[in-house]
């Protein structure tokens, strides 16, 4: 118990100084869900594990700007980080009104396909929970 202690005391200085990982990261240490600044951030570890994304055209929301979107322009996938609480909720909402459609989220960031192979693949490397909408 006292060497996790001593790991987030030590990434918490690390943070306040500058020099290390941000709160976010930090949080996500604890947590165990990883998180997310903006959808191009997301998109990147999407393409790393193998899942293709040829978008990289990213969209601010109007009411909340630390809430960002992005197509993949394949006609098959889209993804969203949530800027807040508040922003999350609502696209959970949104998202559950999507027919035909399977939403990987967790954390601070969704994923929407048409198809759940590549969800499937995605929870296994960033993890989350899939829902889907008939």
């Amino acid at each position: 118990m006292r060497r996790p202690v001593l790991a987030l005391l030590t990434l918490s200085a690390l943070a306040l100084t500058g020099c290390g990982p941000t709160a976010g990261d930090i949080q996500a240490l604890v947590d165990g869900e990883t998180t997310y600044d903006d959808a191009l951030a997301l998109r990147e570890d999407v393409v790393d594990a193998g899942v293709e994304c040829p978008g990289t055209d990213q969209l601010r929301a109007p009411a909340d700007p630390s809430t960002t979107f992005l197509d993949c322009a394949n006609g098959v996938m889209a993804m969203a980080v949530a800027g807040s609480e508040e922003s999350q909720e609502e696209l959970l909402d949104l998202l559950s009104d999507e027919e035909n459609a399977f939403v990987l989220h967790t954390a601070n960031w969704f994923v929407i396909s048409r198809d759940e192979a590549p969800l499937q693949r995605l929870q296994d490397e960033l993890g989350g929970q899939i829902d889907s909408n008939p």
